[in-house]
């Protein structure tokens, strides 16, 4: 799940907040306790748009098939007691929640039902009957639909490394990526698509692609550029870091990259909530990272910068100045 840029102040409420989860659901709160809760909660509508954020994140991983029994185990007898009666309050609102969604969106239900698709932190080849190789990355979703006419792949959610081959039918297929924003045309190429919120993010590392949106602009995009686009509107193309594809190596690689940028990165290959304290954001790093371990990851960033991970919940992370 990606952090977002937050101010100081919405930092440390959201901290407060996940302090406040974490005492009343030990199932020990004092009376004292419940009502100085109740007090932080009126004292400010910001604490309860917080509050409601907390039990969002707390629903989404409620949801999960087994996940609080299994991190309860990790924790304390006071936070295993937390967590327990948490999950018997919480699963039941997490799962309404998410199925709510599921009857709202379209793009969900496509994404649940494609052919080959891949679990949070979980990268994975994708098999193309042409020879042509793909890699799908974390939580990412996608069809292959060949015929005689074309060679199509609709990329559903998350994201996908596409490294393009010659068709040996005559005449030959063209390689297609459909996107909901548009079609991508591989031009003897290799390039990756990230959906991103309601942007596609469009990297080419050789060769070309050629955008079509469905709004009807297209534009060809050449090897070292990268550029962002919707459905109305295609940006301005900006250089491509060939790192950003290391990913299908399964590791995360740092250049002069600010820390928040690699704790949203790392945020894609796990469940729950991952934040910055904001007083961090000017933090540059330089180095490797595993991205099929970001526990891990986050370890090696505590012993090489002046920084503290703190475990607020087992689904609540959050890195601080130290």
């Amino acid at each position: 799940m990606p952090t977002t840029k937050r101010s100081s102040a919405e930092f440390e409420v959201l901290e407060q907040a996940a302090e406040w989860f974490g005492v009343l659901g030990a199932g020990d709160a004092t009376a004292a306790e419940r009502a100085a809760f109740q007090d932080w909660l009126q004292a400010d509508p910001a604490h309860r748009a917080a509050w409601q954020r907390v039990e969002q994140i707390h629903d989404r991983i409620s949801a999960l098939p087994g996940a609080p029994a299994v991190q309860a185990l990790t924790l304390p007898p006071p936070r295993r007691r937390a967590m327990k009666a948490l999950a018997l309050l919480c699963t039941v609102g997490g799962a309404a929640a998410l199925l709510a969604s599921r009857d709202d969106s379209v793009a969900y239900l496509a994404a649940m039902n494609a052919g080959h698709r891949t679990a949070v932190g979980e990268t994975a080849p994708l098999s193309l009957p042409d020879g042509s190789q793909a890699w799908l990355n974390t939580a990412s979703a996608a069809d292959v639909v060949y015929d005689g006419a074309l060679r199509r792949i609709a990329l559903r959610r998350g994201e996908i490394l596409i490294h393009s081959h010659h068709d040996a039918q005559t005449p030959a297929r063209p390689l297609v990526l459909d996107v909901p924003a548009g079609r991508l045309t591989a031009l003897g190429t290799r390039f990756a698509v990230l959906l991103d919120g309601g942007e596609t993010r469009l990297a080419v590392y050789d060769g070309a692609v050629r955008i079509q949106t469905s709004g009807g602009q297209q534009r060809i995009i050449d090897a070292g550029s990268q550029v962002r686009f919707t459905s109305g509107a295609i940006g301005v193309a900006t250089a491509v870091d060939e790192n950003q594809a290391a990913w299908r190596r399964n590791i995360l690689i740092a250049r002069q990259m600010r820390l928040q940028d690699v704790l949203a990165e790392l945020a894609r290959y796990r469940h729950g909530y991952l934040g910055c304290d904001p007083a961090l954001d000017n933090v540059l790093l330089l180095g490797s990272y595993p991205l099929d371990d970001t526990e891990m990851a986050l370890q090696m960033l505590e012993a090489s910068l002046p920084v503290r991970v703190h475990h607020r919940l087992p689904w609540w992370v959050t890195v601080t100045p130290r």
